[in-house]
C-alpha cells in the first residue's frame, strides 16, 4: 500500500513527523509513556526522550506527565498536543488528496517487488 510520510522541519533541530505523531497518539490513547513505548516497540527511555524533544519544540507543553506513585505515573496530551496531532493528520490527508492522481500514476508504473539479498 502506498503511503506518504510527512515530516515538518521547523529548523535544523526541531521537527515533527509520522513517528512522533504516532507516539503522541499512543500516549493519548493509553495515558502512559511506558505503554505507548511498548505499543511502538521502543524503550521507555527513547519514548521519554522523544516526548521531551516534542515538548521543547513548542512554547507550551504537548505532553503532560504525572510522576509515579503506588500505581505508576501517567501521561497525556495537552490541548496543544491534541491540536498538533489533529493538524498533522489533516495535512497528511490533504497531501494524499492533492496528489492522489500522481500517486496512482506512480503505482501503475511500479515493477514487481524484488527480494534483495545482502
Amino acid at each position: 500500500m502506498t503511503r506518504v510520510v510527512l515530516r515538518i522541519d521547523f529548523d535544523d533541530e526541531r521537527y515533527i513527523g509520522h513517528g512522533r505523531i504516532e507516539l503522541l497518539e499512543y500516549i493519548d490513547e493509553f495515558g502512559s509513556i511506558a505503554k505507548a513505548a511498548k505499543a511502538m516497540g521502543m524503550s521507555y527511555k527513547r519514548a521519554w526522550y522523544l516526548a521531551e524533544s516534542i515538548n521543547s519544540t513548542f512554547k507550551e507543553p504537548v505532553v503532560t506527565r504525572q510522576h509515579g506513585g503506588k500505581g505508576g505515573g501517567s501521561a497525556g496530551l495537552t490541548a496543544l498536543g491534541k491540536t498538533v496531532v489533529k493538524e498533522y493528520r489533516a495535512m497528511e490527508a490533504g497531501v494524499l488528496k492533492t496528489y492522489a492522481k500522481s500517486l496512482k500514476t506512480m503505482e501503475k508504473a511500479l515493477g514487481p517487488k524484488k527480494q534483495f539479498q545482502a
